[in-house]
């Protein structure tokens, strides 16, 4: 246990250097994500005890500085760190399942699925309105390239009137 005690820094100002042993069992337990009952078990705590360490003032106090303490630096993790981690991913991978959705997060990474974004103009036109505009503006309306109709009227058969 002695070596886990060296592990957190030892400051006036941390709460976990003012805890007995079996607190600071309990505090190592529950910072490793086990739940109370759990913790609890692993520190040695007898059974109807284990609510009484989880709201202790001091046992609060030190998981609470020491979760802070843990997280001080997760805002400085930058886009190449994720990145790297995704090509360790990708390198890892032992199936095409799995190469897929490690090369997929990268792609997401880089920006490669942005959404289209499309402007619609929602108006009412009455009939007259309609027979006035172009057939561009009617394909446009409905969704369609120009380009299309004169891929359509290229196909088109002809026969002079």
């Amino acid at each position: 246990m002695a070596k886990k005690d060296k592990e957190v820094v030892l400051t006036e100002r941390n709460p976990y250097t003012n805890l007995t042993i079996l607190q600071k069992r309990y505090v190592e337990a529950r910072l490793q994500g086990l739940t109370i009952s759990a913790a609890a078990r692993a520190a040695g705590v007898k059974p109807t005890a284990t609510y009484q360490m989880e709201s202790h003032p001091k046992v609060t106090a030190a998981i609470r500085y020491l979760l802070r303490e843990s997280t001080k630096n997760v805002d400085e993790l930058t886009k190449s760190d994720v990145m790297t981690g995704m090509m360790d991913a990708v390198a890892a991978a032992a199936t095409a399942a799995e190469l897929v959705m490690a090369w997929r997060e990268v792609g997401k990474l880089l920006g490669a699925y942005e959404p289209e974004r499309k402007i619609l103009e929602i108006r009412d036109y009455s009939k007259e309105e309609l027979k006035e505009l172009s057939d561009e503006a009617l394909l446009r309306m409905a969704g369609k390239e120009t380009k299309q109709l004169e891929d359509v009227i290229e196909d088109a058969e002809y026969s002079e009137v």
